[in-house]
Parts: structure tokens; sequence; C-alpha cells
């Protein structure tokens, strides 16, 4: 996986953001193609701890990034953590957590790829991270269908902007 920046147009801008700074654990992914790759942001780890997740069965389950860690080719051919040489985490430990997505809108709606499993994980009571959609200016649409158990994003995070979906409310178009 790579950490330069070519890869992860992103990177410059999430290293400003103050959820960044004050994170100290952040969840990442082994990204699809077509797909950021945020695991540059593992160069500039400082004292931050990186969780990635890991498909079980119909949810995800959190594990420690180390440098020595393993990863394994998993269900639709995503990198993910292999078990025996990650620590496992708990969803209640993640403060930033960056989601991927085929699109986003500009209100905090998310497109996945239809298996629900980072809604399931995002709507754990347990999570209390934030939720930044992460992807390319390109795949900013302007509406997200949303169903009850979609989980809406509290920002999202492109090349060329930050969007505070909340912060919308005030400024109706």
């Amino acid at each position: 996986m790579s950490s330069s920046s070519p890869d992860f147009p992103l990177l410059p801008v999430i290293l400003e953001l103050a959820e960044w700074h004050a994170a100290g654990s952040l969840l990442l992914f082994a990204p699809l193609p077509g797909e950021p790759d945020p695991t540059g942001l593992l160069s500039h780890h400082g004292k931050k701890s990186f969780l990635f997740p890991r498909i079980t069965g119909d949810s995800l389950q959190l594990f420690r990034w180390k440098p020595e860690s393993i990863w394994i080719i998993g269900p639709f051919g995503v990198r993910e953590p292999d078990p025996g040489s990650w620590d496992k985490a708990g969803a209640d430990e993640v403060e930033l957590a960056l989601v991927p997505g085929l699109a986003f809108d500009l209100a905090g709606g998310r497109l996945g790829r239809g298996k629900g499993y980072y809604d399931r994980l995002l709507g754990d009571p347990a999570f209390r991270a934030t939720k930044a959609g992460v992807c390319l200016e390109e795949r900013i649409l302007p509406a997200i269908p949303m169903e009850p158990h979609d989980i809406p994003m509290d920002l999202i995070i492109t090349e060329q902007r930050v969007v505070r979906p909340s912060s919308m409310l005030d400024n109706p178009t």
C-alpha cells in the first residue's frame, strides 16, 4: 500500500483538519479500485492509532495496525487484517472514521456497495466517532437516496474541500 500523495490526493486536506489533530484513534480502510487510498496516513501517525475493518459474517470487526501487521485478501478482494498479527479493537475506540463510498452528496448521504457493512458498524451504539466520507470531487452527486438504516456522514472530504453537512442547516438553498 502506497504512502504517496498521488494515491491519496486528499492527504493535505485531511492533515489540516481539526478532527485529524484531535483524534488519537482513526478508522481507515484498504481501498478497492477507484477509491482513494488512505493508507498514506500511516506515515503521518505520530502517536495516533489506526484501525482497519475485517469482514466477519455480516459485520465488520476492527483491528489495530502495527508496522509488522500482515494483510490478507478477504471477501470481495479487499485487503484485510490477518487476525493472527493484529490486535482486536472495539467500535468505541474510534475517534475519526474515514469511510469509503461509491459516491456522496453534500447532505452527508453515502452510496455504499449495497451490503450494509459500514452502516451496521457506524450505527453501533458504541460507535461515537466523527464519520468522514472520503472521495474525489467527481464522486459528489446532487443527491443520494437514503433509507432508514443508512448512516449519514458528519464530513465529506474531497481533494478540493471539506463539507460539513450539519452546518448546511443554517444555509438553506
